[in-house]
């Protein structure tokens, strides 16, 4: 079944990725941007673009209002991510009492888990998030708060999302080629990855028949540890892995540090069994040469 599905961040890097997708199953996609400018690469893509600002709602509810799932995949960098988030959801909830939204997709973090301490979670495990993060599992019971309004509404926590140009993998592939490092925090906790065409896959298989209520983790389930993929980067871009120590984390990394210090390991097994989500990619590592190639083409049609 196609539907008229809204996307929020729809030039962002997940949510312009979910766009593509959503468009290839044949559903009709209305992506949201704050840039007049950026409206046109949208509509390029076969993307209805809508202009407007979560500050100002009445500048796309209405083409919200009109739509029967929603994508939220927009993040605030920054202080204000909380706020935006609000103003976000307050849209969302307007468009499911006074529209004909009955599917919620909500982006949320598996950095909601905070430092699982070599442990394993999943998504019943009990959450520690850090400070940046604090305002995510609030945010989560929000949009489960909707399923009193028969909304499915479906949250999913994915890991550090990796592949083509953007991406704070993209940024170390950049720094590689400028620079000839990759600055890296730490070095023996775990991250949990995954590659962004597999989020976006995970999604399309929640639009069509996702359980409501269900929370998702999404992560290729290789877990590697940050020093792994550093030096993984400074191979395949000839380059040299440099190490930040948890002192300088503030500095060189600001408020994101303490969490990019966490040793997070997860499991996404409940997207497989409950969703039949199989991501292609099993592993940045294996694959960085490939990961390098997709962001120097993605690099130069950015250029061109």
């Amino acid at each position: 079944m196609n539907h008229r599905v809204f996307i929020t961040g729809a030039t962002g890097y997940l949510g312009h990725t979910i766009a593509l997708r959503l468009l290839r199953s044949g559903h009709a996609v209305f992506g949201l941007t704050r840039d007049p400018a950026r409206a046109r690469m949208l509509a390029d893509a076969g993307v209805t673009p809508v202009t407007g600002d979560f500050g100002d709602p009445e500048t796309f509810l209405s083409e919200l209002k009109n739509c029967d799932c929603v994508v939220h995949a927009a993040l605030e960098a920054g202080p204000d991510a909380s706020r935006q988030d609000q103003r976000a959801l307050e849209a969302i909830q307007a468009a499911v009492e006074d529209g004909r939204v009955r599917r919620v997709l909500y982006t949320s973090s598996l950095w909601v888990h905070g430092d699982t301490a070599g442990t394993i979670v999943d998504e019943n495990s009990p959450l520690d998030p850090p400070e940046i993060a604090a305002w995510r599992a609030p945010h989560e019971e929000v949009v489960l708060d909707l399923l009193e309004h028969d909304v499915t509404a479906i949250i999913f926590r994915p890991g550090m999302v990796y592949g083509g140009y953007r991406g704070r993998f993209g940024g170390w592939f950049r720094e590689a080629r400028e620079k000839g490092t990759v600055t890296y925090p730490g070095g023996d906790q775990h991250w949990c990855t995954v590659h962004v065409d597999d989020v976006a896959d995970a999604y399309a298989l929640a639009l069509e028949d996702g359980p409501a209520g269900a929370r998702f983790i999404l992560t290729d389930e290789s877990r590697p540890t940050v020093h792994e993929l550093a030096e993984a980067v400074a191979h395949v871009a000839s380059a040299r892995a440099v190490r930040v120590a948890p002192d300088d984390m503030s500095e060189t990394f600001g408020p994101a540090g303490e969490a990019l210090m966490m040793d997070l390991q997860a499991t996404a097994g409940r997207a497989r069994r409950e969703l039949g989500w199989t991501p292609m990619h099993g592993s940045f590592v294996s694959e960085a040469e490939r990961l390098f190639n997709d962001w120097r083409a993605g690099r130069e049609a950015r250029v061109a």
